[in-house]
């Protein structure tokens, strides 16, 4: 298969010096950005991972997937993810066959319509759903994989969501991680395809969720990129949580310090897929019609 260039942002002085203006190559399929005003993490702050990408340390406990036959896509999302929790999939998610992934294992396009954002601010644009994963909540820690593909051409605006892992009610759209109601982690894309973690933990500065690592690697349109995700939560008490990236296989960042709770109670659920432009206001919405392909989802985390 033809190898294309995926360029990783320079780091900054405290980010190590053999990834700065790193530039790699990577398979097509992969191998190796209620208003956003969030707080903006100084990558200065944040180190590259020295640890293998998390697939490769924890065995994989389940790859949910849409289910095919399904009368409709809400049914695929349902059945496949185990969820009655979402929104979106009925209006705005199609189903992919393998072949149409290329990756023989189905998919999920989810459309944007034009003028479209945040769920709160139009008519609702993407989709979102829950899917929770029982060997995930058994552990301190957790390791979500899956590949995305932006259409050729796509307007990024000034960003939007993807999904990431969540525990508890997931809180986002402005609601503060207490340490009790559990934290999210999701991705965004911002403008020009730049990638951040977007994240709702107790230790945030902002009502709006913390930006983490913008810039610090792109998302080219036309072509798959694998998104891996590391959580590991605080004990209780101390400043001891842990969020890692990869992307394409590669170490982007690893950030220290982080609060995701105060109790025991708040686990590591699942996948919060959660997906749309925004943001809130017009200079957020798509232009136009637009889509991005999800697939091949992974959940990996220790076993006793």
């Amino acid at each position: 298969m033809p190898r294309q260039p995926f360029a990783i942002s320079s780091l900054r002085s405290r980010m190590s010096l053999a990834v700065a203006t790193l530039l790699v190559t990577a398979p097509i399929v992969g191998m190796v950005g209620t208003t956003v005003q969030a707080d903006t993490i100084d990558n200065d702050s944040l180190t590259v991972p020295q640890e293998a990408p998390c697939s490769q340390r924890y065995p994989l406990v389940a790859n949910p997937a849409p289910a095919m036959g399904s009368e409709t896509p809400k049914d695929a999302v349902r059945q496949g993810f185990g969820t009655k929790r979402d929104w979106g999939t009925e209006e705005n998610v199609e189903i992919l066959s393998p072949s149409a992934t290329g990756l023989n294992e189905p998919g999920l396009r989810v459309h944007y319509p034009e003028g479209t954002s945040s769920p709160g601010d139009t008519e609702k644009g993407g989709a979102g759903f829950y899917a929770e994963e029982a060997a995930l909540m058994s552990s301190d820690r957790g390791c979500l994989q899956y590949r995305v593909r932006f259409e050729s051409g796509f307007d990024f605006v000034k960003g939007g969501k993807l999904p990431g892992l969540y525990g508890g009610e997931a809180p986002s759209g402005g609601t503060n991680a207490n340490g009790e109601n559990g934290f999210s982690m999701r991705f965004m894309w911002r403008e020009d395809g730049q990638g951040e973690l977007y994240e709702y933990v107790v230790n945030q500065d902002d009502k709006y969720g913390s930006s983490v690592g913008r810039g610090l690697w792109h998302f080219p349109p036309g072509r798959w990129v694998t998104v891996e995700q590391e959580v590991i939560l605080n004990t209780p008490g101390q400043e001891d949580g842990v969020a890692r990236v990869w992307i394409d296989g590669q170490p982007i960042l690893e950030q220290n310090g982080i609060v995701y709770r105060t109790t025991d109670d708040v686990r590591i659920d699942g996948l919060m897929f959660s997906t749309f432009f925004g943001g809130d206001g017009s200079e957020w919405r798509t232009p136009r019609d637009q889509s991005v392909d999800f697939a091949a989802f992974r959940f990996y985390a220790p076993t006793q």
